[in-house]
């Protein structure tokens, strides 16, 4: 029986239905899967609910943590999905669930969402978020924890595999970024996580692995989506970013391999997991690199502009 990234195998959304008829007592009307162990709820009565269904390795103190970041991204307004129950976390076989309200609109794309990314992500940036649990990890990887520990691992599991030598050289020789300046991140700061509002502006979803961490790291998977489409992306997001935190000269120079880091990390995942082959990836190494370069360059530019 195939499973999804959550461990709930499909058959088991009923379970999932009354699960949540149970703890939260609606009445579930459909479930439909968005993403690997991600639901819409339909419920009967109001708006559709999202439910995620971590799996059984994240601790459930972990998707409490989730909500509690939620909280307070509320009270601060930030545009993040919302919990959408006092008590939003339980748990289902040893599974934490967590349930937010639907965020109805479009994945967010164009230059306009860059812009919005950036200037959104530097807002969060400029919070040292002293006293939060530690993040910036994918929680794919890790549970909840920090880059050095997505790296370690990345190395684990495709040590379990027989990982090529040259990727496992690649991974190891990331740099974490652990010294450089901490700040509140999101771990996947990207347009498949921003929901286009019918204003144009964003709501940020999936927050799981968010916390206090380098902020580097965070940064360079978003300059990475932008680069990946449009040098012009990379100067709105930079734009919209340095109106709230500015890099120092160590993060500048460090640029190429916080970009580089995330996309590896999903590589490394899908390696591990089955679902590309090795060499497929250790072909594109070189490739990477220099993208990555590429797009550090043109961001350095746009940190020095006028």
């Amino acid at each position: 029986m195939q499973e999804s990234a959550a461990g709930l195998p499909p058959r088991s959304t009923q379970a999932l239905a009354d699960h949540l008829a149970a703890s939260h007592g609606i009445e579930v009307t459909g479930l439909s899967e968005l993403d690997h162990g991600v639901f819409r709820v339909e419920r009967a009565k109001g708006e559709p609910w999202v439910a995620r269904v971590f799996a059984a390795e994240r601790p459930l103190a972990e998707v409490e943590g989730d909500a509690a970041i939620l909280r307070g991204l509320e009270r601060a307004g930030f545009p993040a999905e919302r919990c959408a129950s006092r008590t939003p976390v339980s748990e289902l076989g040893g599974q934490g669930v967590l349930v937010t309200e639907f965020v109805p609109g479009v994945r967010a794309h164009g230059p306009r969402a860059f812009a919005y990314l950036g200037g959104l992500l530097g807002g969060l940036h400029a919070h040292a978020a002293e006293g939060i649990r530690l993040g910036g990890a994918w929680h794919h990887l890790v549970p909840q924890g920090t880059p050095s520990q997505e790296i370690e691992a990345a190395l684990s599991l495709l040590g379990e595999v027989g990982g090529a030598p040259e990727l496992i050289e690649a991974v190891a020789e990331l740099d974490d970024c652990s010294d450089l300046p901490h700040a509140f991140v999101h771990p996947d700061f990207v347009p498949a996580n921003a929901i286009e509002n019918g204003d144009g502006t964003v709501t940020i979803v999936d927050w799981a692995g968010s916390g206090r961490g380098p902020r580097l790291w965070s940064l360079g998977f978003l300059l990475f989506a932008a680069g990946a489409l449009s040098p012009k992306h990379v100067d709105l997001v930079i734009s919209r970013y340095r109106r709230h935190t500015q890099l120092t000269p160590d993060e500048l120079g460090r640029l190429p391999d916080a970009i580089r880091a995330r996309p590896l990390m999903l590589d490394c995942w899908a390696v591990g997991t089955g679902r590309k082959p090795a060499h497929q990836v250790v072909s594109r190494l070189s490739r990477l690199t220099k993208r990555s370069e590429r797009i550090a360059e043109q961001a350095r530019d746009a940190f020095a502009a006028p």
